[in-house]
């Protein structure tokens, strides 16, 4: 029975038995100067990729009654403060899910359980804060709104969709860099 050694390449800047391998050169990409590596933003996301349209849906014939909505610009300011605590592991996604269509809340709910199991919920919890809201209606019941929100680190721009569905403010597509 022979034996096999597995051997790795050499790693430019670190020694081998007392010699220096080259850190540039012909083939041999510079070492980064800094060696903290940035860590995985938790915030970030990007829903389902969506191709509707507020025409396409079954719900486009019916009547759509603007009156008893929620103002559109406070409602996406909530929502998209809720995801990113969401996402950082301040509050339970499953409170997500009746502003979200299921497509968006299985994804939001994924990541933000993802993020919890790599990096653990945060030591110092702070809370997200709405910085500005613009409100941009497509067609009567379909707004669009993109939001300027403080994560507690970071300013953030959010975008996201809502559309009317059943008499209330849903979601449909969010992303938030």
């Amino acid at each position: 029975m022979s034996t096999t050694t597995l051997t790795r390449p050499p790693v430019p800047g670190r020694t081998r038995a007392g010699v220096r391998t080259p850190t540039h050169g012909p083939g041999i990409a510079a070492a980064p100067r800094t060696s903290v590596a940035h860590p995985w933003d938790r915030v970030r996301f990007a829903g389902p990729a969506t191709t509707s349209n507020a025409a396409d849906h079954d719900h486009a014939d019916e009547p759509v009654d603007l009156d008893g909505l929620p103002d559109p610009g406070q409602w996406a300011g909530a929502l998209v403060r809720s995801a990113v605590e969401a996402l950082c592991g301040l509050r339970p996604s499953a409170q997500l899910a009746r502003w979200l269509s299921a497509e968006l809340y299985e994804s939001l709910a994924r990541r933000a359980g993802l993020a919890v199991r790599i990096l653990g919920r945060p030591a110092v919890a702070r809370r997200a804060m709405v910085r500005r809201v613009h409100v941009c209606q497509i067609v009567p019941g379909v707004v669009e709104a993109s939001v300027v929100v403080h994560d507690g680190n970071h300013l953030r721009a959010a975008a996201v969709r809502l559309e009317v569905r059943r008499g209330r403010w849903r979601a449909t597509a969010l992303e938030i860099g």
